[in-house]
């Protein structure tokens, strides 16, 4: 019986809040409203409510090359140090939903030792802001994503971040990286 009324509450209440979440942009800009932007209109403006789907060509090379970066010891919080690296990877495929690239080539610099990237593969969106990927550097295996930060001033920038495992060892790193084609 108790469970019976805790179910019921829970889904009035979940059904209170989704009414609120709904009318809450009706509120938000009624006619009185003042014209200062906020977030809500930002959000609206078709430049970022309509991003740009990235151009890549099969064959095309894009590198990542680190700025500044940091690693740790998985599962001892306490160690850490600095990281450093680049990679190259290139478009195989161009697809609708986004592209297939192969790693071409690189080194990670993690915990004083260096790794040279010898395979591996990824996928990126067709908006190019994450790419999600895995790979050899020896008896190494990495796993790594990418997310582009956009571009400042000359530059496309983003954050690297890679899980590398070698024999029982195993390290995170966090790359700022800049991004080239």
């Amino acid at each position: 019986m108790n469970t019976k009324k805790i179910a019921i509450a829970s889904t009035v209440a979940a059904f209170a809040i989704m009414t609120l979440l709904v009318a809450y942009p009706a509120v938000a800009t009624s006619t009185n409203a003042t014209q200062t932007p906020n977030l809500q209109k930002l959000l609206w403006h078709p430049q970022f409510a309509n991003p740009q789907k990235i151009q890549l060509s099969v064959g095309q090379s894009i590198t990542l090359t680190s700025v500044a970066g940091g690693d740790w010891q998985i599962g001892n919080s306490a160690s850490n140090g600095t990281a450093s690296g680049s990679m190259t990877l290139q478009v195989t495929g161009a697809l609708t939903g986004g592209y297939i690239l192969t790693v071409t080539g690189g080194s990670f610099n993690i915990n004083g030792t260096t790794y040279a990237l010898s395979s591996g593969s990824s996928e990126m969106g067709p908006y190019g802001v994450y790419m999600v990927g895995h790979g050899q550097a020896g008896t190494a295996q990495f796993l790594f994503l990418d997310r582009s930060l956009g571009r400042f001033g000359s530059s496309n920038y983003g954050i690297l971040h890679v899980d590398l495992k070698d024999g029982t060892s195993e390290f995170g790193a966090r790359l700022l990286v800049t991004i080239s084609s």
